[in-house]
């Protein structure tokens, strides 16, 4: 199963797209690159309609603790906050036949430029192949008794300065200078809207790669994905590889900024951070 990388921030819905190629797993919509073609893409989606789910806990399993885990995780790193979430809608979208999808979309010219060209300047490449979003959710946030420092709750400042509009504070003001919306009546407790479809966690796979030399290898045997460099000067010089061979592998652990953490049959990379 793959991990469900969380997002530090809600992305809109129509600002990612299935079978992109990018170099960013913080920020998919910077620095991409999306195949493009006539055929159009084939995604398999499962959705929930009037959505209401409780976190509290890891143990629990299922589709609803799955999800209220994603949001949790978007807004707080600590044990010590339930989370109540209700939503329009929540959906989970995931690339049909993503090994197809690759071969073909390997095979355009442009695509074959770009992924050279983030080889070239040391970037790694990832593939999009599954998102959740949920739609219109309201998210409540509370403190377990006696736990919250200073009886305060906050939204966490990246999550308020990246969502853009998107979350907004239920019966007070959010203020990101200071991190975010603070006091309800008993001080334990914090809401927030969501508008619109907004991404809370993605799935990606990631785009390996090898440089072959035409001279020393049977073409005939390579069962991956691979062309002729579209930069010539590869093949100008003597015994220069010129061929790439290409694949598509799963997203295993990222660098030591980021974290696995598991819910019920869900796997989630979370990234650390000092915040809430």
């Amino acid at each position: 199963m793959l991990p469900n990388v969380i997002q530090s921030r809600f992305i809109p819905q129509d600002a990612v797209k299935l079978g992109r190629f990018t170099t960013s797993i913080d920020n998919p919509h910077q620095n991409y690159h999306d195949p493009s073609w006539t055929k159009p893409t084939q995604a398999m989606n499962s959705h929930l309609d009037s959505f209401i789910g409780t976190h509290e806990t890891t143990a629990d399993s299922g589709f609803a603790s799955s999800l209220t885990s994603l949001v949790s995780a978007l807004f707080s790193k600590r044990a010590k906050f339930k989370h109540h979430i209700i939503a329009d809608r929540v959906l989970t979208s995931v690339l049909d036949n993503s090994d197809s999808w690759f071969k073909e979309a390997t095979k355009l010219p442009a695509t074959q430029s770009w992924i050279e060209q983030q080889i070239d300047q040391g970037n790694d490449i990832y593939m999009i192949v599954g998102f959740h979003s949920v739609t219109n959710a309201h998210i409540i946030q509370e403190s377990h008794r006696g736990t919250a420092a200073d009886g305060q709750i906050q939204l966490p400042a990246a999550l308020a300065l990246g969502a853009a509009g998107a979350i907004v504070p239920v019966g007070d003001t959010l203020d990101p200078r200071v991190g975010g919306h603070r006091r309800t009546l008993d001080e334990t407790q914090s809401q927030f809207q969501v508008l619109g479809a907004q991404i809370c966690a993605l799935q990606f796979r990631k785009i390996r790669h090898a440089w072959l030399s035409s001279k020393r290898v049977d073409k005939s045997r390579l069962s991956q994905p691979w062309w002729s460099s579209v930069e010539r000067w590869r093949d100008e010089e003597e015994g220069e590889d010129d061929l790439i061979e290409v694949k598509l592998a799963e997203l295993e652990d990222l660098d030591e900024g980021w974290v696995r953490e598991a819910s019920g049959d869900s796997v989630f990379l979370v990234r650390q951070s000092d915040e809430l």
